[in-house]
């Protein structure tokens, strides 16, 4: 990502029941800008602890279906319709055996009754996306409730104190198998005193044939994601009835530091 400038957005922010994650008419392209290190990382904590998996918010299936893949039994909870559609679309390329072992499930994170229990739960960088506190404690019970006596909860969270206030930036280009390219560029503004986060994203679409002019096409869409610190992440956990195993600084397996911007704990039922 190239951070392209910085200074004081005169957007304000919206109500938190408006920042909803915005998916509408991206979800094909949202999975392009991902940081795929996290892959390898959940594989491991899966080989460890075995089937099933539970991958909250799982999108369009970017964790989810390369756990199929490894052997694993996955449940993909998602709630957006947009990428609920996407994961079923991208769902029959996966070798059969692997679509299988895939139940995908529409459901919010923070009110969900599957009825199993689960040896792992991840949720990939989506926790903040329950904007409220009561969302986020009812996210963690839900995730209590569905997790087995010896089973592991892996959360990942943005390390609220080190995010940045005002922010431009602009990722490198993407091309689609179809030779579509497609760039990304957005805005954030971070409200610390009423910790919420507005990401205002621009995805550029430009379809360019042999001996056709290029066409290009602009989506533009508007999330939003919860501040939290780490006191607090530590008060939630707490109170859902989960307690903090381990805590990573990256996907390397670093040991957090105060410096980490990336903290990733491994729970268990208390």
């Amino acid at each position: 990502m190239r951070v392209v400038g910085c200074s004081h957005l005169s957007r304000e922010l919206r109500d938190e029941q408006e920042l909803v994650p915005g998916y509408e008419g991206i979800a094909e392209f949202f999975d392009l800008f991902a940081n795929n290190t996290d892959i390898p990382f959940y594989v491991r904590y899966a080989k460890k602890q075995g089937s099933p998996v539970l991958d909250i918010a799982a999108g369009s299936g970017r964790v989810a279906f390369p756990l199929a893949q490894e052997g694993f039994r996955v449940t993909a909870l998602e709630k957006s319709p947009s990428m609920l559609t996407e994961m079923r679309r991208r769902l029959p390329r996966l070798p059969k055996d692997a679509a299988d072992r895939v139940n995908i499930v529409e459901a919010d994170m923070s009110d969900f009754s599957i009825g199993r229990k689960y040896r792992l739960i991840i949720i990939p960088g989506s926790f903040a996306h329950a904007m409220s506190t009561d969302k986020q404690l009812s996210t963690l019970k839900c995730v209590r409730k569905h997790l087995a006596s010896d089973g592991l909860f892996i959360l990942d969270l943005h390390v609220g104190a080190l995010l940045p206030e005002d922010l431009k930036f602009e990722e490198p280009k993407a091309t689609l198998p179809d030779g579509r390219t497609v760039i990304r560029s957005g805005v954030i503004h971070t409200d610390m005193v009423r910790q919420i986060m507005r990401v205002d994203l621009k995805y550029t679409v430009i379809h360019a044939s042999e001996g056709y002019s290029e066409d290009k096409r602009e989506i533009e869409v508007t999330s939003g994601a919860a501040v939290i610190f780490n006191r607090e992440a530590d008060l939630l956990i707490r109170m859902a009835g989960l307690a903090i195993e381990d805590q990573l600084g990256g996907f390397d397996g670093r040991p957090y530091t105060p410096e980490c911007d990336r903290r990733i704990l491994l729970l268990r039922s208390h």
